[in-house]
């Protein structure tokens, strides 16, 4: 069961307005019980994601760019937050290979699951 503060976190539209996650993130966050300082933080960096990924289409049409899995990925770059939920208000990487693992054991292609690993570096 999802609590209400991680609900509030994935469907509040914001001020200002955010994207949402895509459907699955938000399920995979339901389920792993994710601290919804963590979604929300997540939906901020995908709105932004967003944002640049339309804004370089535009401008930079002949720019090659998986876009989907920039979206992806920062929809779940800091997922092993989940597992170290120290890290969410103290340095550490701990939870970049943790986020890794967690989006492998989802079942998520270790190629989207790399951004979790990679995003800090």
């Amino acid at each position: 069961m999802t609590s209400a503060a991680l609900r509030h976190a994935l469907t509040d539209p914001g001020e200002p307005v955010l994207r949402f996650l895509p459907d699955h993130v938000n399920e995979l966050l339901a389920a792993l019980d994710a601290p919804p300082r963590l979604a929300a933080h997540l939906r901020a960096v995908h709105d932004v994601a967003c944002q640049l990924a339309e804004a370089l289409a535009q401008q930079c049409p002949q720019l090659a760019f998986d876009a989907s899995a920039v979206l992806y990925g920062a929809a779940t770059h800091d997922i092993g937050k989940t597992l170290h939920t120290d890290e969410l208000s103290a340095p550490g990487s701990a939870h970049e290979p943790a986020g890794y693992q967690l989006l492998l054991q989802h079942g998520i292609d270790p190629a989207l699951a790399r951004f979790a690993r990679t995003h800090a570096s």
